[in-house]
């Protein structure tokens, strides 16, 4: 549990002050998933980790701070993904597929979940540019992959735009309701998705 987390962390001399602050993250992002960030106060978070309100203020500014690094936390997660995505060694379909796998594995930790349930609308609007410019670059490595098939001839003409929206769609839906799934659930359920989608969008011979 999170309160034990957090005692062994005080208890132990060699923990940084970044680990504690992603034990807060962390805290808040289950409880923003299981309760909602509306129904979800400080003193909730606080009383998880058996902590006082003042104190989580030394590692986050507000509510809506811990949101926001929840969010940008799941979009590196996804970086490397991104960057491997553009091996050319790869069809285009392969690389899908490894992205939206990593996309799932995402979707099954706090961080990931907490980036599909949650709306950025009450953030800052330098916060919300910041979260929006993630997926939107999310969106165009996936959006890129799939008109580089259709231009390679291993994919069947498609909108693009609408082929993603469909893939995202239906992974950012799994957290709404696998909320007890862990990584070996949440992998069966990207294979699953993937057998569908990929023989979907495969050029038929």
């Amino acid at each position: 549990m999170a309160s034990n987390v957090w005692s062994e962390m005080t208890l132990n001399r060699d923990d940084t002050r970044e680990q504690k602050r992603m034990a807060v993250l962390r805290t808040g992002a289950r409880l923003f998933n299981e309760h909602g960030f509306d129904r979800t106060s400080l003193d909730d978070i606080a009383s998880e980790l058996n902590v006082s309100k003042r104190t989580l203020y030394y590692y986050v500014k507000n509510k809506d701070d811990i949101l926001f690094e929840c969010n940008r936390l799941a979009f590196e997660f996804m970086e490397e993904t991104m960057v491997t995505s553009q091996n050319n060694d790869l069809s285009p379909l392969e690389r899908i597929a490894m992205v939206m796998r990593s996309y799932m594995d995402l979707l099954s930790n706090e961080f990931g979940a907490c980036l599909a349930l949650s709306k950025d609308n009450i953030l800052s609007e330098e916060s919300r540019k910041t979260l929006r410019n993630g997926r939107r670059k999310l969106d165009r490595v996936v959006r890129e992959l799939i008109e580089q098939g259709v231009a390679d001839g291993t994919i069947a003409p498609c909108e693009p735009k609408l082929a993603t929206a469909a893939l995202f769609g239906a992974f950012n839906w799994v957290p709404q309701w696998q909320t007890n799934g862990n990584r070996e659930t949440y992998s069966e359920i990207a294979n699953g998705f993937l057998d569908i989608f990929l023989d979907g969008l495969r050029t038929r011979e």
